[in-house]
């Protein structure tokens, strides 16, 4: 294997790689020995175990499957995509909010499979200590860190998606001992989530530490629970703000607390990452023409308005791991190459065709024309003749340099699924900043700061004095400046709808999203009664998970509907 396996595994004990028999399949995964083998007499004796055992928590994530439901879920009923003409019936479903409990996007096992072996790591990693001398108390804080950090991390990605969720707590070693976890409050859920982070925080490798640059990007390191803490900080913050005065699980100050919380946490990953570049320095500071070291687009002015050559692109997403990663899945060498990394292709297609999911064509006027991003982030398809002529595909990551013409081929798609990078906390550092109860002026300055900062850094010419973004002197103009600054810088990465979930949480409301609609050239008035109430920004539980555990619920908004739970 080549360095996918160098950084997520130590041993081929634990992980069968057989890309050369894998069937054609898109849910085929690597032959990984099931959870039912992996019992602690005839296992956990050494530390390459253990670190098999890590690494295929972290496979679980690079899977196809993982990678395509984070894009539909974070992305598809958003505005920015929309299916094209050859769409795919259950995308198409879901776009139009007409999201049956049959549909496949709505299954959650993949990511309660990363949570088992998290789980497994957790219960039995600690008796190796006593098995193998190799095997130090010091390594084992620092997995057992990391698999706290994954649990929370996958349970997030549960909650953003389907509200309430069973939370997955001990180990499962068959399909007969998994117990029939009842749905808890949301609310609780990301309370459980931010004990987990909390107890990895100083338990996983601080950052910049492990010995190669792929694993300091590629494994969940201090900066990255830092990021994953602030964004379920803003998300504690919304759910408290939506049922404040319903529920005992929120107490007067709770919501500036939560925000308070995120905005110690970004500040945290920021001061770790100025450090971090000074001391590559030779730990003398540095100055920059841009605050927080952003990646500088470097050229000549009229170059760059001549060829829309982007070399923070090209850095970022092209060469991957950069200075502004926090957490990357890496998806590099025979990954690459084998059918079980496609989760990008399957969704924004190779080479421009092939996507499931292309780019709204109302959403491109949010790019100025002289931002870079606009001609790093999408394209025009390269195939598709005359009735495929005004479509965009989604360039991001697909596009292996700026402007996107020079693209990764389906059979060979090196490009790493980004997590969090520094404009990301940048970002949420700036709402918190902005929604917060006690926020002034100061608050709404310092998030204007920021949005412009990243902003900037992406125009042809940054030396221009005005700048299309006008600094805010109240709560709803400010959040409106950093919700759009955060639709531009992270379109296409698995968070835009997530952000307008949070939003109408916030509200209260879902009229301010209810424009998600205008993407659609029919049926907008069935989209926005669908969108009518909160229940109906969350996915519906899957009827097989209804069928085999009585204890779940379903989200009322498909419950009056469901004719299919009739089929038992």
């Amino acid at each position: 294997m080549k360095r996918i396996f160098n950084i997520y595994k130590k041993s081929a004990l634990v992980v069968a790689i057989l890309f050369g028999t894998l069937m054609t399949s898109c849910t085929d995964y690597l032959t990984i020995i099931p959870p039912d083998k992996i019992v602690h007499e005839k296992f956990w004796h050494t530390k390459d175990e253990v670190n098999g055992m890590l690494a295929t928590s972290y496979i679980k994530l690079i899977s196809t499957d993982a990678i395509s439901k984070a894009i539909v879920w974070g992305e598809s009923r958003a505005d920015n995509l929309v299916f094209p003409a050859d769409y795919d019936k259950e995308i198409k479903y879901i776009i139009e909010a007409n999201i049956l409990d049959e549909n496949s996007y709505a299954k959650w096992g993949i990511y309660y499979e990363a949570i088992n072996y998290a789980n497994l790591v957790i219960e039995y990693a600690p008796m190796v200590v006593d098995r193998d001398p190799d095997f130090t108390e010091g390594d084992l804080q620092i997995v057992l860190g990391e698999m706290y950090a994954m649990r929370a991390m996958c349970h997030f990605y549960l909650v953003r998606t389907f509200r309430d969720i069973p939370m997955a707590l001990v180990p499962a070693v068959n399909d007969a001992e998994l117990p029939n976890y009842e749905q808890v409050h949301p609310i609780e859920a990301l309370t459980h989530i931010l004990n987990d982070l909390n107890k990895a925080e100083n338990m996983v490798m601080k950052s910049g530490r492990f010995a190669d640059r792929d694993s300091n990007y590629g494994r969940i390191t201090q900066n990255a629970v830092l990021s994953i803490k602030a964004d379920v900080c803003l998300w504690l913050a919304a759910f408290a703000t939506y049922y404040e005065g319903e529920t005992e699980l929120v107490v007067a100050g709770d919501v500036q607390k939560y925000y308070d919380e995120c905005i110690a946490s970004c500040q945290a990953v920021i001061d770790n990452m100025e450090a971090s570049f000074n001391e590559s320095h030779n730990g003398k500071p540095v100055a920059n023409d841009y605050p927080y070291h952003l990646i500088m687009n470097e050229g000549e002015v009229d170059d760059i308005k001549e060829t829309k050559i982007s070399t923070a692109y090209n850095q970022i997403f092209g060469a991957m791991n950069s200075s502004e990663s926090i957490f990357e899945l890496q998806i590099t060498g025979d990954n690459a190459t084998s059918g079980y990394c496609k989760g990008v292709p399957v969704m924004y297609g190779a080479e421009a065709k092939g996507a499931k999911l292309i780019v709204a064509k109302n959403f491109m006027g949010k790019f100025e024309n002289d931002d870079l991003r606009k001609y790093s982030y999408t394209t025009y398809p390269l195939t598709g003749g005359e009735s495929a002529k005004d479509d965009f595909y989604v360039a991001k990551y697909t596009a292996g340099s700026s402007p996107a013409n020079d693209f990764r081929k389906a059979d060979n798609f090196e490009a790493n699924w980004i997590v969090y990078r520094k404009t990301d906390v940048l970002l949420m550092m700036a709402e918190a900043l902005s929604a917060k109860p006690n926020a002034n002026g100061e608050d709404f300055k310092e998030a204007y700061k920021i949005a412009r900062v990243i902003n900037m850094r992406s125009r042809q010419d940054t030396t221009r004095v005005s700048v299309p973004l006008v600094e805010p002197t109240e709560r709803g103009a400010a959040l409106s400046l950093v919700l759009d600054e955060r639709a531009r810088e992270l379109s296409f990465e698995g968070k835009r709808w997530f952000d307008l979930v949070r939003k109408a949480l916030r509200d209260k409301s879902t009229k301010d999203i209810l424009f998600v609609a205008d993407k659609l050239t029919a049926n907008q008035d069935v989209l926005k009664s669908k969108m009518a109430t909160i229940d109906g920004l969350f996915f519906p539980i899957h009827i097989d998970e209804l069928r085999y555990n009585k204890n779940l619920k379903q989200n009322p908004a498909y419950a009056d509907d469901d004719e299919s739970m009739e089929m038992n």
